[in-house]
């Protein structure tokens, strides 16, 4: 029989592997990028027929099928390049007890944020304003207890204190603030603290009936700041399962910008680690949801996809996505809700990312200029992280004395800040 896919069945034969060697080595990536699969040959036979997986899964085939043949594979060369709806949402208690650290009050033990394996490297190049160690442990503070029993009767799972807007967006204001300044070690354990206190029913009684979509929302956005600290500790695996979960959460809530932001911060994960193929993917979902966001959140999904195409060395799509951020962001009214809006600060940086991966080292350096004059003086995290990425032009372009004193600026800057992300660059860049 002629199979569906027949590119699929092609390269596969070239490969020279079997159907069960193929999903063998794709749960085994799928493990890494924080997925949980159970793929066998069965399920390459459906692929073969017609079926086809929902995202990431063709990218992490992309993936394996490159490494294996030399060559760039994407997913229009396996048939893939339309892929199934997601599956339906998960309840909101299963996805919060999943939060990698998240334990209700009464599970006192200390837990790592890293099970088993080995973390994969990555580069840090998302930087500041978009969105540790490995044997980082975090704190299992009790944060706010809630009672488990009221007249007999076991807690309501609705958060009433969250009922309130301005209560919401103070603690999102303030938590935002905190990952923008300090980073991963000094807001996790807090954030864990008060995930654990605030949706304390939730975890201990499994009532996500009773969660409003305000209050999915807002555990949402905790959860996905608390993926942003994780990266920040280089804890990339627990930060991209937070980020699956606040995703998920967010679709739950009705909530398409902090999805959107989500499923950007995913593709930016895969970059890190060498997966443009899994990068497009996950920008293609969140480029699905962006129409329905605020102009600057569709800016800075842009800006990933214009991120995403620079590192697969496609220029004229880059460069076009770049274009389309600065239009969006031109375009964009004031908004104090931090998940609605980016500083320019940040656009600025993004830029001086994608140009420099297109080898426009001039240009790249003169974004960065502008991220750096747009920057208050006290954001002594973000500036720290300029100054890595100038450092990586300066090494790109052969430059070493000028990026050893780039990277002396930020050392010092970082004396203050304590950042392992960029305290790791900064010694992968020191070494190169």
């Amino acid at each position: 029989m002629t199979p569906s896919h027949p590119l699929l069945h092609r390269v596969i034969r070239e490969t020279g592997w079997t159907y069960e060697a193929l999903a063998r080595r794709l749960n085994t990536s799928a493990r890494v990028a924080g997925l949980t699969t159970a793929y066998d040959r069965t399920a390459v036979a459906h692929w073969l027929r017609g079926s086809t997986p929902r995202d990431p899964v063709p990218g992490l085939l992309c993936e394996i099928l490159s490494g294996r043949l030399g060559r760039p594979v994407g997913p229009a060369d396996i048939g893939m390049g339309h892929t199934a709806p997601p599956g339906p949402p998960t309840a909101a208690a299963e996805l919060l007890a999943g939060v990698p650290g998240l334990r209700p009050p009464h599970h006192r033990r200390r837990h790592r944020p890293e099970p088993g394996g080995p973390e994969p490297e990555g580069r840090a190049s998302d930087g500041p304003g978009g969105a540790g160690r490995d044997d980082h442990r975090v704190a299992q503070g009790d944060g706010h207890r809630v009672p488990e029993q009221r007249d007999g009767h076991a807690a309501p799972a609705h958060v009433a204190a969250l009922s309130h807007p301005g209560l919401r967006r103070a603690a999102e204001d303030f938590f935002t603030g905190q990952v923008d300044a300090l980073g991963g070690d000094a807001t996790a354990p807090v954030l864990l603290a008060y995930l654990r206190g605030t949706f304390h029913s939730v975890l201990t009684t499994g009532g996500e009936d009773a969660l409003t979509p305000l209050e999915l929302g807002h555990a949402a956005r905790t959860v996905l700041l608390l993926a942003r600290s994780y990266a920040d500790q280089c804890s990339f695996a627990a930060s991209r399962r937070c980020l699956g979960r606040a995703a998920a959460l967010a679709e739950l809530a009705g909530e398409p910008s902090t999805r959107a932001i989500a499923l950007r911060l995913l593709s930016q994960d895969a970059l890190d680690q060498d997966q443009p193929a899994v990068g497009l993917s996950y920008v293609r979902q969140a480029l699905e949801v962006s129409p329905r966001t605020p102009a600057m959140v569709q800016a800075f999904v842009a800006a990933q996809a214009a991120h995403v195409h620079a590192a697969l060395g496609q220029r004229a799509p880059a460069l076009t996505w770049l274009a389309t951020a600065d239009r969006l962001q031109g375009g964009a009214r004031p908004d104090s809700d931090p998940f609605q809006t980016y500083r320019p600060a940040a656009l600025h940086f993004k830029r001086a990312v994608v140009l420099g991966l297109l080898g426009d080292h001039e240009e790249a350096h003169a974004a960065l200029d502008a991220s750096l004059a747009a920057r208050p003086a006290q954001q002594e995290r973000a500036i720290m992280l300029t100054r890595v990425e100038r450092a990586r032009l300066y090494r790109l372009a052969g430059r070493a004395a000028e990026a050893a004193a780039e990277l002396r600026r930020a050392q010092a800057l970082n004396r203050g800040v304590h950042s392992p992300k960029a305290a790791r660059e900064s010694t992968r860049l020191g070494g190169a």
